[in-house]
Order: structure tokens, then C-alpha cells, then sequence
């Protein structure tokens, strides 16, 4: 069968050795599975594929194509598993590996590169572009099923090749009770089951269901179970088994109905599709907190028109839609470097041998989001102060995790509690959950008598070890987690996993506290029992074993519940550790407060707090130090306990200096009380109680205006008058030409009389007494 991209092939020879190339071509018209042959005509080929599933599946198609073994003259990388030696002509490799590759040498063993399905706009897709940009050294393929490749054309002066595929008509219908509605979760299982049923009465051929994520792929093919007799219920998603696999990417003999992820949008090809039904909905991340986060989104109008094209391959088809047919979807899809944290792309790059700020990219990386990855990598002594990898750096990128869970490990001093940080990390890093605790009460017991310390983090480490009774675990999950743990194990040259080496979690917790003191969180005094550090705020997940009386804890990983604006989000601790109130104390950014100071004896005392994200963690009184003697002495002199007298008169002269300015329409910002003497104070020299000796109350006097000036003010314009049984206070008001007498004190029931007062020509003068306001006459 001629596939449609066949109708590109001589343009395609005529201009891949003079220029890059970008390829737009609709889902299933050959371009995943034809260029790479075509271009291994001219050298060794590398193939980018953003989806594992779609690396593997590929690779096995066209190794079964060229009737040659796995490996030979096609073959795959991904994490984990690789088919390929130094003479395989095609390989199909995940962005991860390539990555990683481009740092150990550029991609020097590969002569042609291209980044399949680039419209998914991956971040790592963008760096590798970026880098093969800069790079110069390769044959560039850049293909795209939805992209506006315009920008990408300039942006690399390439040659835009187009194939026009095969489209069928394929009718829409929208199940939805409002024209407008958006895609929502709410009993999606059943409305699925609904579109379904409806479906198989329909079409002959096989039906695809999107939904977001594997939970949903569960709960559908629960809902679907009575559908057994008459179909094949497949479940489809990034991690599913090989043989879920190959029963949705090959033909049965039975009808299917298949419930996949985006997956199947456009990076598989799966056969004898007629009908495709739309939840509408993916998982997406973005930024929240400068960290990135994985939320329910409905989906953008460019994924709805892929997925509606699903249906019409290879003759006319249905789509079923499961919201409205005027919901209000975004346009497309933001690109990832828009909507997640930058760190791994900043130590990629550096590591690669380039500053971030010396790549050029499609479009520019945010601002924001750029220096928080910078201040992160430099945290964590990854990038030095030129923005280049340290050999620090250098030795965590490599590592298949996140760079700062990369760094807790090489921050462990002792090769047991290595292998602690890496079984701990190794649970942490699986995308999917790994493992739920028990819901049987003995069982749950049975657990807290192992494992009594109420800790995640013993938990995870103990699970990976089998010595966690009861707790159940997603085996697929859990044995992504004993590779990571292995492969880490051999980076770092320790023990395998069942020769793991007992550990003191106590000192694992200090030593995670003094890496990383920013993962240190205390309880707050809020009905939310949430816990603080100072910059963010926690709360345990209901999957922690963290109880109501850890009063401080490590956090290790979080994710956020997203409400409808900031107030109504929540972080939620997933791994966390109790941890002692003295490991807060010593290990993180603490405030030191001056809260009151006293003399007793003769000596100047202050009492010292130690404050922690707004809690007290303990409070001294302690003898002054240099540091604390001139703000101590400050507050004493405010008091009036030392000095008599001195407050008094450095405030009322401030006041006059504050009030002259205002009658002269002088703009000048004028220093408190406290500011004055506080640096009066400090001017003089004042290092020692003793020092205090040595000068006079006028010397901390105030002087702003010369006294020539300020002393007839004085007397024109008073700030307080006192009268028989009538003390005032005066607000002057010199534009309008008017003042206010306020009421301090006093038994006096009337207003003051106007001869009484100063002269104030040309004022009109009011007096207050608590809400009742008269004029002065």
C-alpha cells in the first residue's frame, strides 16, 4: 500500500544535503515510519520520539518491516531498555536519552537527527532543537502533524515539505446537556459506558475512547465489563503492559473498544479505527508555586481536531464528543516551556556546553521561570556563577532523576545512607503511584509495628527493600522503581538493592536537613494543620502517614490540589518525614527578634526569639550583645525607662519638623522616632552598656529646622493646648485653612471658646469630641 507521504519522497532527497527540513503531514501518513528509511540512504539515522510507547512500537514495526532482528538495522533507547549497537542504521530514541547522548558526544555517532511529532512541543524537544541549531553538525528532519511550521521554517531556514493525507468524513456528535458546556469529569465513567454503547450499534470497526489518565482508563473498563462477550476492552497508556500494547496497535478478530490517553493522538498509528469518543479532558501540567504540577485541563481545539481525525483513516467514521459543541476550548495547546519548571532544561544545556542565555530558541523561554531554574541549579552548587555546569553539575545530570533529588544523594556522607536516599528516590521518581497502604485495620497495625515512626520516607525505602507488610503496591510501578534504585545503585557503585545495607534514619533526616534545610516545614497555628517553611505552605495528603502530632516534618514531594483561584489551592505533602523541633533549630533560615528589653540590676537585658515561618521555636531573656545593645536601648528610651525624657522631646521635635514642612509645602521624608536614634546612636559610637556613660540626654536631641525658625512656629501653630479642664490636640489642615481641636481629656462638657485660643488668623477651627464635631466661634 503507497502511503500518503510517498507523493514528498523526491523532494525529499532533493533537499535534505542543502538544508534542514521541516515536514508537516497528517497523523498516519507515513512520515514516522518512511523518512527514517529514506534517510538512512544518506548515513546513520536518529529518531526522536517524544513517547516511549510510540519509540518501541515503532522501532518493532520497522525491524519486522526489513525482516532483519530487533537491533540490527533498527532499534530503540529508552530508559531502562535499549536494542542497538554501533552499526544499527536506525534507532528510535526517547528526548531523555538523546539528551544525554548530545552531552557524552554531541550525537557525533549519528549523521542524520530528527525530531518526530515536534508540534507536542516537549521542552526537551525544544532544547534538542535548540542545541542541533547551535550544533550545526547534523542532516536536520523536523516533523509535525498540527504545527503552524511558518515560524519553525524561519527560525532554522529550512525547507517546508507538505503531504496531503487521506481524510475520510467523519460526523460529529455532541452528548451534552448545554451547547456550551465544557469537558468535565463528572460521571465520566458512565457517560462513557453511554457513548459506548451507542457506538457498537453504529459502526463495525473498532473504537477509541480519550480519557485523561489511567485512573479513568480503570474506572471506564470497570463500567465497560459487561460489553466482555461482544468486545475487547483495552486499556492504552504510557507504562501499560507489552501485551495491552500489542493488542491496540494490531487488528483482532473481535471488535475493540480501546480507552487510551493522548497517547494515541498522534504518536501511534492504531489500526481499523471507525469511531472515536472525546472526553475532552488531559493531564497537563503547569507552573504553580515555580514548581510544575499535573492537573485535570480540558483539552485545546488543535487536540480535538487530532483526535477527530483518528476516526476518518481509512473510511468514513463517527465522532462522539462528550461536552459541548461550542464549549469554549483554548486554540492550542502551550507549549511545555510556558507551563513548567526549567531546571532540567538549564543543567541540560549547560551540561551540553552552553549557557542558556547563548541558545537561541523557537520562542523565548520565560523570564520568571528561567531565573527561578537558575537560582534553583545554583542551590544545589549545579551551575556556577557563570551560568556554566560545575563538575558537580556534570556528575548529577547524567542521574535519571531530578537534579536536586540527585543532590540529597551526593550529600550523604556514608555509603549506607546512600543507598537509603537512593531507594527513598527511586519510589519518588515513578510518575505513577507505586504504592497504597493498607485499608484493613489489623493490617494498617501490623504496618505501625514495623515501621512505628509514622514516616514516608522509612516507608518508601523499606517497601523497595520487601520489608514493608500489608502495603500494596502497583507492581508495574513498583518495579520502575527497583530499575531506577539499580541503575542508580551502579552510578554510585553500591550494593545492589538485596544487598542493601542497614541505615540510621535519624541521621538520614540530619543529613537531608543540612543538604537541603529549604525542605524543613513546621506546624502552623491554623485550623488547617498545615505546615510552613516560610515560603510555602503544606498540608499531609491523605495518602501520608504523617499524624496530627508531628509538630515539624521533611518534605520530599508534594503535589497541588488546584481550586479555582490561589486562595482556594493546596499543596499537599506525599513524602514526608517527622522530624524533632531541634533539627529546625539548627538547620534552618531562622529570625532572630528582639522582643522586649528590660533592666534588671542595673544590666540592659533582651529577650531574644528564635522564630521559624511564623512560629516561635524559643524565646531567652539574654545580656546584650553589640548587635542587640543599640535596638535595646532604643526601646528603653521610647519607654522612658532610660534616658527620662529624651523620647519626648525627640518625638514632639520631629512632629514640629513634620508639621513645619507641610506649611512651607516641603516634600522631605522625615525619619520615626526610632530611626533617629537608632542611627543617632549608632553615629555616637555606642558598642558597650558602658559606652552610654559617656553621653548626655542632648546629645540624642533632634534639631531639623534652626531654632531661629522653629521656635516662633512653635508658638504661632501648637500641636497641643491646655485649658481649664480641657486638654487638646491640634490637626492643621494649611491649604484648606482650617484646624481641628481634638479632645484628649478632660471633664469640660463644652467647646472651647474662641478667645481662649491662640490667634490662628484666617483658620476655621472645629472642634471633635468622639463623633460630634462643632464649630469653634
Amino acid at each position: 500500500m503507497t502511503l500518503p507521504i510517498a507523493q514528498i519522497e523526491a523532494d525529499f532527497h532533493a533537499h535534505i544535503d542543502s538544508s534542514p527540513l521541516v515536514i508537516s503531514a497528517s497523523t498516519g501518513s507515513g512520515k514516522s515510519t518512511c523518512l527514517p528509511v529514506w534517510a538512512k540512504k544518506i548515513g546513520r539515522v536518529l529518531v526522536v520520539q517524544p513517547r516511549r510507547i510510540a519509540c518501541t512500537s515503532l522501532a518493532e514495526y520497522l525491524a519486522e518491516q526489513s525482516q532483519q532482528p530487533l537491533g540490527k538495522e533498527i532499534g530503540y533507547a529508552i530508559r531502562f531498555e535499549s536494542h542497538f549497537d554501533e552499526n544499527t542504521q536506525v534507532v528510535f530514541a526517547t528526548p531523555g536519552v538523546a539528551l544525554r547522548w548530545f552531552f557524552e558526544s554531541k550525537l557525533k555517532e549519528f549523521d542524520v537527527v530528527m525530531l518526530d511529532e515536534f508540534h507536542e512541543r516537549r521542552w526537551d524537544m525544544d532544547l534538542l532543537l535548540a542545541l542541533l541549531k547551535s550544533h550545526q553538525a547534523h542532516k536536520l528532519i523536523v516533523t509535525s502533524a498540527t504545527l503552524n511550521t511558518q515560524p519553525l521554517c524561519d527560525y532554522l531556514h529550512a525547507t517546508h515539505l507538505h503531504s496531503e493525507g487521506k481524510m475520510f468524513p467523519v460526523e460529529e456528535t455532541f452528548i451534552a446537556d448545554d451547547m456550551r458546556v465544557m469537558p468535565n469529569k463528572h460521571d465520566l465513567a458512565p457517560r462513557v459506558y453511554q457513548a459506548c454503547t451507542q457506538a457498537l450499534n453504529e459502526t463495525q470497526g473498532d473504537i477509541l475512547v480519550f480519557l485523561p489518565g489511567k485512573g479513568e482508563i480503570q474506572s471506564a473498563a470497570s463500567a465497560l465489563k459487561e460489553l466482555d462477550a461482544i468486545v475487547i476492552v483495552i486499556g492504552l497508556y504510557s507504562g501499560c503492559h507489552k501485551s495491552q500494547q500489542d493488542l491496540a496497535l494490531k487488528q483482532q478478530s473481535k471488535q475493540r473498544i480501546i480507552l487510551a490517553t493522548n497517547v494515541a493522538e498522534t504518536s501511534l498509528t492504531i489500526p481499523n479505527i471507525t469511531c472515536v469518543i472525546d472526553s475532552g479532558l488531559e493531564r497537563r501540567t503547569h507552573l504553580r508555586g515555580g514548581k510544575t504540577v499535573l492537573a485535570l485541563e480540558a483539552i485545546a481545539a488543535d487536540s480535538a481536531k487530532q483526535r477527530l481525525g483518528r476516526a476518518g483513516r481509512t473510511q468514513a467514521g463517527r465522532c462522539i464528543r462528550l461536552y459541548g459543541q461550542y464549549a469554549p476550548l483554548i486554540k492550542t495547546t502551550p507549549p511545555e516551556i510556558h507551563r513548567e519548571a526549567l531546571s532540567e532544561l538549564v543543567l541540560a544545556s549547560a551540561c551540553a556546553g552552553f549557557n542558556i542565555h547563548e541558545l537561541q530558541f523557537l520562542e523565548a523561554l520565560p523570564s520568571s521561570s528561567l531565573n527561578t531554574a537558575i537560582t534553583q541549579l545554583q542551590k544545589v552548587a549545579a551551575l556556577d556563577n557563570d551560568l556554566n555546569a560545575t563538575e558537580h553539575g556534570k556528575v548529577l545530570y547524567p542521574l535519571p532523576i531530578d537534579a536536586e533529588y540527585a543532590f540529597l544523594i551526593t550529600q550523604m556522607p556514608s555509603g549506607a545512607l546512600k543507598q537509603a536516599m537512593i531507594d527513598a528516590i527511586a519510589v519518588l521518581s515513578v510518575p505513577a503511584r507505586v504504592y497504597q497502604l493498607p485499608n484493613n485495620s489489623e493490617q494498617l497495625e501490623e504496618l505501625n509495628k514495623v515501621l512505628p515512626n509514622q514516616c514516608d520516607l522509612e516507608l518508601a525505602i523499606n517497601l523497595l527493600r520487601g520489608k514493608a507488610p500489608h502495603v500494596n503496591v502497583e507492581q508495574h510501578a513498583f518495579e520502575e522503581a527497583k530499575q531506577f534504585s539499580k541503575q542508580l545503585r551502579e552510578a554510585f557503585s553500591l550494593p545492589e538493592l538485596s544487598k542493601a545495607a542497614n541505615f540510621d534514619r535519624n541521621l538520614l533526616l540530619q543529613h537531608i536537613a543540612q543538604a537541603r534545610p529549604d525542605l524543613l516545614y513546621i506546624k502552623r497555628n491554623n485550623r488547617r494543620g498545615a505546615f510552613g517553611n516560610g515560603h510555602s505552605e503544606v498540608i499531609p495528603a491523605k495518602e501520608s502517614r504523617i499524624n496530627d502530632k508531628a509538630q515539624a516534618m521533611i518534605v520530599l514531594d508534594t503535589y497541588a490540589m488546584a481550586g479555582k483561584g490561589t486562595k482556594q489551592a493546596m499543596t499537599l505533602a506525599t513524602c514526608a518525614a517527622p522530624i524533632p523541633l531541634s533539627l529546625i533549630s539548627e538547620f534552618a533560615q531562622c529570625e532572630t527578634t528582639l522582643n522586649k528589653a528590660e533592666i534588671i540590676d542595673d544590666d540592659i537585658m533582651v529577650n531574644i526569639s528564635h522564630v521559624f515561618a511564623g512560629v516561635e521555636l524559643s524565646s531567652k531573656l539574654e545580656p546584650v550583645t553589640s548587635d542587640t545593645l543599640i535596638p535595646a536601648c532604643v526601646e528603653l528610651i521610647l519607654n522612658n525607662q532610660l534616658m527620662p525624657g529624651v523620647a519626648e522631646k525627640v518625638t514632639g521635635s520631629i512632629d514640629y519638623h513634620t508639621l513645619y514642612n507641610l506649611a512651607e509645602n516641603i516634600t522631605e521624608t522625615l525619619p520615626t522616632a526610632e530611626q533617629y536614634l537608632l542611627e543617632t546612636l549608632t553615629n555616637l559610637g555606642i558598642r558597650e552598656q558602658d559606652d552610654l556613660a559617656l553621653i548626655e540626654p542632648e546629645d540624642l536631641f533632634y534639631q531639623g529646622v534652626e531654632s531661629w525658625l522653629i521656635e516662633p512656629f512653635k508658638e504661632k501653630y501648637p500641636l497641643k493646648i491646655d485649658l481649664p479642664e480641657l486638654k487638646l490636640s491640634v490637626e492643621y489642615f494649611f491649604n484648606a485653612k482650617r484646624l481641628t481641636l481634638h479632645h484628649e481629656s478632660g471633664a469640660r462638657k463644652d467647646a472651647p471658646k474662641r478667645w481662649e485660643l491662640p490667634a490662628w488668623l484666617g483658620f476655621k477651627i472645629k472642634y471633635k469630641k468622639a463623633s460630634k464635631v462643632v464649630d469653634v466661634k
